[in-house]
């Protein structure tokens, strides 16, 4: 079989995903870490953008954005799957994978960059990725110069100073509810990870990387949540899982991981795109769940997300009527109906969010 290049960065959780993607479908792949060489003569000649993974075909083709990769290389290579055949449980699986890529990274990153010993490490690592086959390049430069750009990012993301406290208590809140789940389910994907797997392994991976981040990840009170990490990479490393409950998660299971999806990152994302179509640039402001007000810039890239979500959701519930069950579904549909008239190009998914439980 033909070799992929995957770019990488040691500390992106994105990277991590695609990697652990590429290794679960068995696809040989040559790894090279993102230089300040290669990032403009690579990555931005390539895809426009310097951020990573990027993914380079065996016929040269250039593919960035962790969400779009997996679903084109699924296309290529359907064995093993890495989403679920049924519907509803593709299109649910495709929610908790926009969860993880777009709302968990918000505290990974507050967590990393507002404690000075973990924003230390990354200042490190990023420096020493940066200067890895660019030995031309000043290490104390690029210590202090990239680290500068990744934090100005953070707070229109609504990842600031102010908010660390409430986005780190909902990453713990995340964890138990992870390990409740894997108390009696090997993934979420059920006997395989699937995607939203390995969405969330990207994130919390690195979160474990970081001094503060590896106490809350490694808590003795998640014994479930640290099985789960050691079956994936088993799993990658083609070895029998720990778990022998191979059965999917049901909807009750799932429920109280996917009221905290829809309170906060869906809650947040039907705002912003109602948002937009007001006015493009501003600043937004929604009562998340919990009475918890979260500040960010408004965002068109996460309205993109979002339709692109919306359009997996619509196959979803066009093919099959519902996702997992009403325990899962009904806050999930309950937020989307917030929609309003945005929802009238995805006639199943109108029609599931006004008959939802609100």
């Amino acid at each position: 079989m033909s070799t992929y290049t995957l770019y990488v960065m040691s500390n992106s959780p994105y990277s991590d995903k695609i990697r652990m993607f590429l290794r679960l479908k068995r696809l040989p792949f040559v790894e090279v870490r993102e230089n300040m060489r290669n990032r403009e003569s690579v990555l931005r000649a390539r895809t426009g953008k310097t951020m990573v993974p990027v993914v380079i075909t065996p016929e040269d083709g250039a593919m960035n954005d962790s969400t779009l990769i997996t679903r084109a290389l699924e296309k290529r290579h359907a064995k093993p799957a890495l989403r679920p055949t049924e519907p509803g449980r593709r299109g649910l699986d495709a929610v908790l994978e926009e969860y993880a890529d777009e709302w968990v990274v918000r505290a990974m990153l507050a967590s990393r960059w507002y404690h000075e010993a973990d924003a230390e490490q990354n200042r490190i690592l990023i420096a020493a990725d940066m200067t890895c086959g660019a030995p031309d390049i000043d290490l104390t430069a690029a210590k202090t110069m990239l680290p500068q750009g990744i934090v100005s990012t953070l707070p229109p993301m609504g990842a600031t100073p102010d908010s660390l406290t409430f986005l780190v208590d909902d990453l713990r809140g995340l964890l138990r509810d992870l390990d409740a789940i894997f108390a009696r389910h090997r993934f979420l994907g059920g006997a395989e990870p699937s995607v939203a797997d390995l969405a969330f392994y990207g994130q919390l991976n690195q979160v474990r990387r970081d001094p503060t981040g590896s106490r809350l990840v490694g808590n003795s009170e998640l014994p479930n949540l640290a099985r789960w990490f050691g079956d994936v990479e088993k799993r990658a490393d083609e070895q029998p899982p720990v778990s022998t409950a191979d059965a999917p998660p049901d909807a009750d299971a799932l429920a109280p991981l996917v009221r905290r999806v829809a309170g906060t990152y869906l809650r947040f994302a039907v705002a912003n795109a109602r948002a937009l179509e007001e006015e493009p640039k501003g600043t937004l402001e929604v009562t998340l769940e919990g009475g918890v007000a979260f500040r960010a810039a408004r965002a068109g890239y996460n309205r993109k997300c979002l339709q692109s979500l919306l359009v997996e959701l619509e196959a979803a519930l066009a093919a099959g009527g519902r996702l997992a069950g009403a325990a899962a579904d009904g806050p999930i549909l309950a937020e989307l109906a917030g929609l309003g008239p945005l929802l009238d190009p995805f006639p199943a998914v109108a029609k599931a969010a006004r008959e939802a439980p609100h």
